[in-house]
């Protein structure tokens, strides 16, 4: 009678283990349908040799993704383009490879770098002109308000030449 082992679907996985002190090394894991993630996990552990539990495991897979230890996220893997296996301490990580840095992304940031700077230039030529501008607007808001004073003391100079005649012109009929 066969084995149940056999009757089971299973993959098998190409892992690279990467630790923090940048040694690496490849290995295989065959994980089974039924497995939780834990005992996938687990498995993982034993085969790389990680003894300490404190480490977290980030599975990612060739496009450097994370991937989930479940049966159903993993994908058979070759030697040539292995799962890369990172065991970290909690809130560590593995240094990135120079391979993995985008390049449009340093583009972009000395795009920002550049532009900021342009801008502090055009502030700072723009800090020596800011007394004469000061200047400037304040005569023209004091011309603007001078006007507005003259015109409601001609209104005012008017309304003081009429006489007050009382409230009737008439005796009222009452």
């Amino acid at each position: 009678m066969p084995s149940n082992q056999f009757l089971r679907n299973k993959k098998q996985v190409y892992v690279k283990l990467k630790l923090i002190n940048g040694s690496e090394e490849l290995t295989s894991v065959v994980i089974y349908e039924d497995q939780t993630s834990e005992e996938i996990r687990k498995m993982f552990m034993l085969k790389c040799d990680i003894t300490d539990l404190r480490l977290i495991l980030k599975l990612r897979n060739k496009r450097g993704s994370v991937v989930p230890f479940s049966y159903q996220s993993f994908e058979a893997s070759s030697r040539d383009e292995p799962y890369t296996l990172e065991a970290v301490q909690p809130h560590a990580t593995i240094p990135l490879s120079s391979r993995s840095v985008n390049n449009d992304a340093t583009y972009s940031i000395e795009d920002r770098v550049r532009g900021i700077s342009d801008r502090v230039a055009a502030l700072e030529k723009a800090i020596v002109e800011l007394p004469a501008r000061r200047r400037e607007k304040i005569n023209d808001d004091l011309v603007q308000i001078s006007g507005q004073v003259s015109f409601l003391l001609q209104k005012m100079d008017k309304t003081n030449s009429s006489h007050w005649k009382g409230m009737f012109q008439k005796n009222p009929l009452w």
